[in-house]
Parts: structure tokens; C-alpha cells; sequence
């Protein structure tokens, strides 16, 4: 089957496996709020991520900014702290995670995190510090 078309760029992280659960980022542009709901059915409608057991968001749009835990209590509000922190604007990050049988405790938040950033960098949406120099 070919992949879905998308009318923006996606960029999927590298995947993560700690203790049995697997963890992916996705990161897209948003040029408006308006928008949301559009990108972020297309990205959990991609058949890997129709499975996933959590599936928590965060976006920041000029000054309109929005998350979603999807279970995964205080993850959004972790998501939206890396976006603010990390300067980014106009993106959607999407982390998505199934669930392996083994609760992780305080290692889920660096496992999150961890994909989110990938997905970012990969979109371009952290510019690396040196770069700003």
C-alpha cells in the first residue's frame, strides 16, 4: 500500500522500546489553529498509529497554543512546555505510545520527550543553539 498523501510535510522521530512499550513522534507544520483538527486526524489515521494506546498532542499556532494528555496523564502539559521552551511556533507534535504491560513511572516523561524532540529536530523546528549564533 503506498503512504497517505498529505497536504503538509510530516516527520516521524526515530521509535523508542523501554520495558516492553514503544514510543514515536510525529511533528507537522500549522499555519493555523483552524487547521488542527485536519492534521491531526491525517496523522493518527496512518495505520501504525490506529493501535497505539496513548496518543497525546501539543501545538503552538502565532499566539494560540492548545494540548491533550490522550490518556497519558500530563503529557500534554509536558509537550506544550517543550514547544514553549524549545521557541517553537506554527507545529503540531503528535507522540503516540503502546502500552508494553509494564508501568514506567518517571521514565515515560524522558521517553516522550525524547521522540517529541527527534520529531522536531528532524522538522526543523528547534534550531540548534549554535545556529542562532
Amino acid at each position: 500500500m503506498p503512504p497517505p498523501k498529505f497536504h503538509f510535510s510530516v516527520f516521524a522521530s526515530n521509535s523508542i522500546r523501554h520495558r516492553k512499550s514503544t514510543f514515536i513522534a510525529h511533528a507537522a507544520s500549522l499555519n493555523s489553529s483552524d487547521h488542527l483538527l485536519v492534521t491531526l486526524t491525517q496523522i493518527t489515521a496512518l495505520p501504525a498509529l490506529k493501535r497505539a494506546t496513548h496518543c497525546m498532542y501539543a501545538y503552538r499556532v502565532g499566539g494560540s497554543f492548545g494540548q491533550n494528555d490522550g490518556g497519558e496523564s500530563g503529557a500534554g502539559d509536558r509537550l506544550a512546555r517543550l514547544l514553549d521552551l524549545s521557541r517553537c511556533d506554527n507545529v503540531l507534535v503528535v507522540v503516540s505510545r503502546w502500552y508494553g504491560g509494564v508501568k514506567l513511572g518517571s521514565d515515560r516523561w524522558k521517553c516522550i520527550s525524547t521522540v517529541a524532540k527527534d520529531a522536531l529536530h528532524k522538522g526543523g523546528f528547534i534550531v540548534n543553539e549554535e545556529k542562532k549564533k
